[in-house]
């Protein structure tokens, strides 16, 4: 038995592919604004000014973003099945009921990470050219910026993926997506903005918050396989 393929036809992938395409047309569409501020306003500082600044600013917003995303797609692979009809379903099939959630969390984890990394390279891959096409030019970091912009991209990624079992896990526990999305909204308070306020160290920030959001997720995916396999119908 397939059980990444059967979870795959289960999930309606056009919905969330569509979600990302509205998000990264977003995220375009402020990155874009972001450059012209920063040859309007100068007064604004590093943020609007330095490629730095702007890499911090469109990450951050990215990580907000597709933490939602992903609360949202755990609340449906996970919080849905496991607290709605399919469970019984679920509790059916001739596999370790761990497996079937291992299953759900990397469907989860490869659409969100694969999503923010194409996502925010692109939208900065295109704000730099429309610098060159436009004359815009903020400062440049010191370093690769193109080997910032992938690491950086990379690790939203699994931060954003991260939040999204965390958010699912609590919206299991609440037996509601909402608590899941509510969950969400409540950490990208904090994290994003931790990003964007440091923008002259935008890898070493998404590392820790990186680092800080698997530990956590690490834990909530634990207590979520202990209660789901403890779980009856």
């Amino acid at each position: 038995m397939n059980l990444f393929k059967i979870e795959m036809m289960k999930i309606r992938l056009s919905s969330y592919l569509w979600a990302v395409f509205g998000i990264f047309i977003s995220m375009q569409a402020m990155g874009i604004l972001f450059l012209f501020l920063g040859v309007y306003t100068p007064q604004e500082g590093e943020l609007f000014t330095e490629w730095s600044g702007l890499s911090a600013l469109s990450t951050a917003l990215t990580i907000a973003c597709f933490s939602v995303f992903s609360a949202v797609a755990g609340g449906r692979m996970i919080v849905d099945e496991y607290c709605g009809k399919n469970a019984v379903m679920l509790f059916t099939y001739p596999v370790r009921r761990k497996k079937i959630l291992n299953v759900k969390c990397m469907i989860l984890l490869c659409i969100t990470t694969g999503a923010v990394f194409i996502s925010n390279t692109s939208v900065l891959g295109i704000m730099y050219f429309t610098a060159k096409i436009f004359g815009i030019m903020p400062e440049s970091s010191e370093g690769s910026f193109i080997l910032q912009v992938l690491l950086s991209g990379l690790l939203s990624g699994i931060i954003s993926s991260a939040i999204g079992i965390i958010s699912a896990a609590v919206g299991w526990i609440k037996r509601s997506v909402m608590a899941a999305v509510i969950c969400s909204l409540l950490i990208v308070c904090i994290v994003p903005n931790f990003i964007a306020g440091m923008p002259g160290h935008i890898v070493m920030t998404t590392f820790a918050a990186g680092v800080c959001s698997i530990f956590a997720a690490g834990g909530m995916y634990r207590f979520l396989a202990k209660g789901i396999e403890r779980m009856e119908v």
